[in-house]
C-alpha cells in the first residue's frame, strides 16, 4: 500500500481544524441563546423603524406594539422600552395627546437608557402637575422633529412644546424642505432602511458575539487595549461635526429651522428649545461648544424663540453624575436637571402649578 501523501495530511488537517472551529461555533451559540436568552437585548433596532411622513421626508419612530428591554453591552444601563401603537414611547395612546405639554425631540428626549418614568418629559409632567406627552426618537435632527411634529394627529392640541436640541450633532446648514423633496425622489424612499454593517447583523442575530462584547467591554485591560487598537470607540472621545467657517451658517440655519417648526403649531401655543449642552463644555470648559451655545441662543432670540438653558446646573452638579459612564446620553439625574429647567419656564408661562 503506497503512503498517504504529505499534502494530503496537510489538507485533511486544515479541513478537520475548520470543521471542528465551525462546530465550536455553532455549538456555543446554541449554549449561549439557551443559557443568555437577553443576548437579543443590546440591539436597538428591535423598537425602531422608519416612515414616510408627506412633505417630510423619512423619519425614525418606535416600532408599534413593542414592549421589552434595550441594554448597553458596556453595563451602562438597562431599561424597559413600550411603544404605543402610534410609535411613541407613552403608555397612553396618540389620541391622549391634546392638552399636554409635548416634548419634542431625538434619543436624549426619548429617554435613552432611562426608564419611562425617568424621561425628562415624564418628569416635568409630575413637576407641573400636568400630563407631558413624548413626541421624539432616536435618530433625528431639527427637520426630523418637523416631521415627527406634522405627523401628530391635526386634532390634537398641545398645551405647550418644549423641542430638545444637541449642540453636539443637531446644529447643521439644514434646507429641510429641499432635503425632503429630495429624498421623494430616490427609489424606494418610503421603504424603511435595511441596511446594516457587520458590527450590527452581529448583535441582532448572534448570542456569541453579544457574550464576548459583554465579557470583553468589562473587563478594564481588555478594554483599554481594544480602545488603543482603535476597534472599539473611547467613551466621550471629543469630537464635533463643523469647522468654523461653516458653524455661523449652520446655526443660522438650525435656528431658521426651529422658526419654521414653531410656525406649524396653532397660535398662541407656548414653545421653547431646551438645548442640551455638550459634554465637552461641563467638563472641559471647552470654547468651541461654549460659543455655539451662546451663539445659537442668541439666533433663537433674533427670532422670538424662547430657550431653556441648564448648563449652569449641570456644571455645577458635574459630568460625571449627570451622564453614562461610557455613552453620551444623560443618567436619570441630568434628565431631572434638564425637567427642572423645563418645568420653570413653562410655569412662567402659566402651564401647571
Amino acid at each position: 500500500m503506497s503512503p498517504i501523501p504529505e499534502s494530503l495530511t496537510v489538507k485533511g488537517r486544515l479541513i478537520a481544524l475548520a470543521l471542528g472551529l465551525v462546530l465550536l461555533v455553532v455549538t456555543s451559540e446554541a449554549i449561549l441563546r439557551l443559557t443568555m436568552p437577553h443576548w437579543r437585548e443590546f440591539f436597538s433596532g428591535w423598537f425602531m423603524r422608519t416612515v414616510q411622513v408627506p412633505d417630510h421626508g423619512t423619519v425614525t419612530t418606535g416600532r408599534p406594539g413593542f414592549d421589552g428591554h434595550f441594554a448597553q453591552n458596556n453595563g451602562d444601563f438597562r431599561v424597559r422600552i413600550r411603544i404605543n401603537d402610534f410609535g411613541l414611547r407613552n403608555p397612553e395612546p396618540v389620541d391622549k395627546a391634546g392638552g399636554r405639554v409635548w416634548v419634542v425631540g431625538d434619543s436624549m428626549a426619548f429617554g435613552w437608557g432611562v426608564e419611562q418614568d425617568e424621561m425628562y418629559s415624564s418628569v416635568i409632567g409630575k413637576a407641573l402637575g400636568v400630563s407631558a406627552y413624548n413626541v421624539a426618537s432616536p435618530g433625528t435632527d431639527v427637520c426630523g422633529y418637523q416631521a415627527l411634529l406634522a405627523r401628530m394627529p391635526k386634532e390634537a392640541r398641545p398645551k405647550a412644546v418644549v423641542v430638545g436640541l444637541i449642540l453636539e450633532n443637531d446644529i447643521r446648514a439644514y434646507d429641510c424642505r429641499k432635503e425632503a423633496a429630495r429624498a421623494a425622489q430616490l427609489p424606494g424612499a418610503a421603504a424603511p432602511a435595511t441596511d446594516q454593517n457587520i458590527r450590527e447583523f452581529l448583535i441582532k442575530n448572534t448570542a456569541i458575539y453579544n457574550f464576548l462584547a459583554v465579557s470583553l467591554k468589562r473587563v478594564a485591560f481588555v478594554r483599554d487595549t481594544l480602545t488603543a487598537l482603535g476597534l472599539i470607540a473611547e467613551g466621550h472621545a471629543y469630537r464635533r461635526l463643523l469647522g468654523e467657517a461653516e458653524t455661523e451658517i449652520a446655526i443660522e440655519r438650525t435656528a431658521a429651522e426651529l422658526a419654521a417648526l414653531k410656525a406649524m403649531l396653532p397660535e398662541g401655543i407656548p414653545m421653547a428649545v431646551l438645548i442640551a449642552p455638550a459634554r465637552f463644555e461641563i467638563r472641559d470648559g471647552d470654547a468651541y461648544f461654549r460659543g455655539l451655545r451662546q451663539s445659537m441662543a442668541t439666533a433663537l432670540t433674533k427670532r422670538g424663540i424662547a430657550m431653556v438653558d441648564p448648563f449652569e446646573d449641570f456644571k455645577r452638579t458635574g459630568f460625571g453624575p449627570t451622564h453614562f459612564a461610557h455613552d453620551g446620553h444623560w443618567s436619570p439625574l441630568g434628565h431631572q436637571l434638564a425637567a427642572d429647567a423645563a418645568a420653570a419656564w413653562l410655569k412662567r408661562q402659566g402651564v401647571g402649578g
